[in-house]
């Protein structure tokens, strides 16, 4: 049976490389099973405002190992799709997360997120909490 990618999402990372629990956990569990993916807007988000040498390693490390899924055409349109759906039901979220989500969509691919109800609200997007994952 392959394995199933999974992108993780920006909190997850945080939390990775800050050693909380369950997510750290569940991190060094899908690297290892070589399941993890990351969005190239996750990687924006980790790098913006970081000053800390140690910090900055750990995510070139991170970035270096994983395969990283781009912002191209087709995820910005799924993107503009999905801002469009969310602004005519009145439940927006951030620009970022609806790129991200566009991302996973457009490679058919879940995410890995502790923001489960936010990225609830788009359609079609498989989202994936802690607890679901360490119970595979």
């Amino acid at each position: 049976m392959e394995n199933q990618l999974i992108v993780l999402d920006t909190d997850i990372l945080i939390d990775f490389f800050s050693n909380v629990t369950p997510g750290a956990e569940v991190v060094s569990i899908l690297i290892s099973r070589e399941e993890a993916v990351l969005t190239s807007v996750s990687v924006f988000e980790l790098c913006a405002g970081v000053e800390g040498k140690r910090r900055l390693k750990q995510i070139e490390t991170l970035i270096q190992n994983l395969m990283i899924l781009p912002l191209d055409v087709f995820e910005a349109v799924m993107a503009g799709k999905i801002y469009t759906q969310l602004k005519t039901k009145g439940q927006m979220i951030g620009t970022h997360d609806i790129l991200i989500a566009a991302i996973c969509l457009t490679n058919g691919l879940p995410l890995y997120t502790k923001n489960v109800i936010h990225f609830s609200k788009i359609e079609d997007l498989q989202v994936l909490s802690p607890g679901e994952i360490l119970t595979h």
